[in-house]
């Protein structure tokens, strides 16, 4: 039986090949409530490479997929995701009858079939040993190496490192830092994660020569999709993966003509 790929080996080949990893951010919101199974399950079955999750911990420490710090703008109900227990979170209708998933059943759903991208919800409120149960959790589940653990709190990076070095980690950000590749040096992080906008090919190459990988959010329109064409960043995460998914798997074939 033919091991299935890890993370790594997708970002490496990928890279070899001339290809753009492209990632489900929140799975496929454009279409489905975000950060739910129904979302993830078709940005899957859209042929997305990676698919994007967002963490927090519910008041009694289970690891809960939601975007925001309040369940209010993508459930029916409101108040702040730590003060609510799984079983209250879980009785909120996240869209169409869905319910906030665990980040167990987002594991599953998306094991063997794309990467795992877990976003740690550490600002502007911080949850104490979020990393710890994160890391835990991959490892129970077998997933090191099928996953990515991402944070626009870079200590947060430089944890999950100092806890799991089989784990990939990565940095978010919005502009256009000085030395990109200290930032990434400095965490430990494996992946640097601006917005597209915050990026430009010298930061690219400055981030692959201290042996890291470029993954931007949030490719959506025609704008980012040309400056992915000039750019191109590792992997690009996308709300709209059945329009995007096509035309940035044509940005390879553009290249070899």
């Amino acid at each position: 039986m033919t091991p299935r790929p890890t993370l790594a080996d997708r970002y490496r080949d990928a890279r070899e090949s001339g290809r753009i990893l492209v990632g489900g951010h929140r799975g496929n919101p454009d279409e489905h409530p975000e950060n739910t199974l129904r979302s993830y399950e078709s940005a899957i079955e859209l042929g997305v490479d990676l698919v994007e999750c967002d963490v927090h911990l519910s008041a009694d420490g289970d690891l809960i997929v939601i975007h925001d710090h309040t369940v209010d703008r993508t459930t029916d109900g409101s108040g702040m995701v730590r003060s609510l227990s799984t079983a209250e979170l879980r009785a909120l209708d996240a869209g169409e009858g869905e319910k906030l998933p665990l980040l167990d059943e987002v594991a599953e759903l998306v094991r063997g079939r794309a990467g795992l991208v877990v976003e740690l919800k550490q600002a502007p409120l911080p949850y104490p040993g979020l990393e710890e149960a994160v890391v835990d959790r991959l490892r129970r589940l077998e997933m090191l190496d099928d996953a990515c653990v991402i944070s626009f709190f870079h200590p947060s990076a430089k944890r999950v490192k100092e806890l799991e070095p089989r784990l990939q980690a990565g940095v978010l950000e919005v502009g256009r830092p000085v030395d990109p590749a200290a930032l990434l040096l400095q965490s430990g992080a494996d992946v640097y994660s601006p917005h597209w906008s915050g990026a430009d090919a010298d930061l690219v190459a400055q981030v692959h020569g201290a042996g890291g990988y470029v993954g931007v959010w949030t490719v959506d329109d025609e704008v980012a999709l040309g400056w992915t064409a000039m750019v191109r960043p590792d992997s690009v995460f996308t709300n709209k993966p059945r329009q995007m998914l096509p035309l940035i798997t044509g940005l390879q074939q553009a290249q070899t003509r």
